[in-house]
């Protein structure tokens, strides 16, 4: 069963653009909370015959604006959440023989548009448009580089193809070589547990979710059926400790796939910071991911953020292929003003057995995250919504 967003998109961006002019009006009670954020940037990507370069979104944050609406009273506490993008194409999207408009609704338009119910006891249940239980586990990264460089590889140019030796466009999608294996957004119906606190041991919390297929473009919406995901925070001494996994059943053509992600991320006190991620997908390949990040606040004005990083995946496109690649990230954070400047860039390979040989590819990213309004005192079941799910 797949399901088409596209009918949608106008509902949450209407009502945003409502909720948005009575806030400026400060006509919105406190029940509500209004959240958004601007992520322009230019994408120049090199097949080896040539080079282009385009204004997108960064798929890896795009441009959003959102709501939360908590209704008063009653058992528990029921919200509603809604989110859109700003309708600019995305990075992922572009290809050599495809570039959308800058301002086009697609698939991933409508990014959320659900009822949310918190108890205390048995943790909370969600039904509608959001993220699936294993969304981001591969995303648990605290190197502050996400923006510019980060497992997900197929954000920043995943659309593109890679050129043989003759120069001729291949069939291999980046995004089909550099896979991730964790879930995604859909319709599905969602339950998050209760916080697990285990004192010196850390806090645990699961997630179970069960949806449906979507897809749109380049991006690849959602592929899991049925999932569950693990999330894990605690300090250690001098050290930040952050981990996640999940597995779930993919939908591949007609046929579905088990799959296995997971990530984990070690933060020191000194700045330096570890990362490694993996994944794999019955009859899909698997990969390994790592990074090596180091945070400085060498100006005044915001912390200085900088990694190198490498992925290599082996049978993701068909069996004996692997497929590599290394990137380099630097954030710059602008604390007054919530801004951010980022440059990223990375070199793909791919290789497969038979006679063809495919081209090495590159790509530099540029661009800024402005936050226009953040989420202040949003939490479930006594997290922040941010903190676990940085979304």
């Amino acid at each position: 069963m797949k399901f088409n967003l596209r009918l949608l998109s106008a509902l949450p961006t209407f009502a945003l653009t409502s909720v948005t002019a009575l806030a400026e009006e400060k006509a919105v009670p406190d029940s509500f909370r209004i959240y958004g954020q601007f992520s322009p940037s230019v994408l120049s990507f090199g097949d080896g015959a040539g080079r282009y370069s385009n204004f997108v979104d960064n798929s890896a944050s795009v441009g959003r604006i959102g709501l939360w609406f908590e209704v008063p009273g009653g058992p528990g506490r029921i919200r509603f959440n809604v989110e859109s993008s700003l309708w600019l194409r995305s990075s992922a999207t572009l290809s050599q023989s495809e570039v959308p408009p800058l301002i086009e609704p697609n698939t991933s338009t409508l990014r959320k548009f659900e009822i949310i119910h918190d108890t205390e006891r048995f943790g909370s249940f969600s039904f509608g448009i959001g993220s699936m239980g294993s969304d981001s586990v591969t995303d648990s990264d605290l190197s502050g580089t996400r923006l510019a460089s980060n497992v997900s590889i197929r954000d920043t140019a995943g659309g593109y193809v890679f050129r043989t030796g003759s120069g001729a466009l291949s069939a291999v999608q980046l995004a089909s070589a550099f896979p991730t294996f964790d879930g995604g957004r859909a319709p599905r119906i969602r339950w998050d547990s209760p916080d697990l606190a285990l004192d010196q041991l850390g806090t645990f919390n699961l997630a179970v979710s069960f949806g449906v297929e979507v897809s749109g473009k380049n991006i690849i919406v959602n592929e899991s059926l049925a999932d569950i995901g693990v999330f894990y925070r605690n300090t250690l001494g001098d050290f930040e400790l952050k981990a996640s996994a999940g597995t779930s059943v993919a939908k591949v053509g007609e046929d579905e796939k088990p799959q296995l992600a997971g990530s984990i991320s070690l933060l020191h006190t000194s700045g330096w910071s570890v990362t490694a991620a993996s994944g794999a997908r019955q009859d899909g390949g698997d990969y390994l991911y790592a990074k090596v990040g180091l945070n400085r606040r060498w100006f005044e004005r915001g912390e200085t953020n900088i990694s190198i990083d490498a992925y290599r995946g082996t049978d993701t496109v068909i069996p004996g292929s692997t497929s590599q690649s290394y990137g380099i990230g630097i954030v710059q954070d602008i604390d007054q003003g919530d801004l951010q400047f980022y440059l990223g860039w990375r070199r793909y390979r791919f290789d497969a057995p038979g006679a063809a040989i495919y081209q090495p590819a590159s790509s530099i990213i540029f661009g800024t995250r402005w936050v226009f309004k953040r989420l202040e005192n949003l939490t479930r079941n006594g997290r922040s919504e941010v903190d676990w799910q940085e979304q």
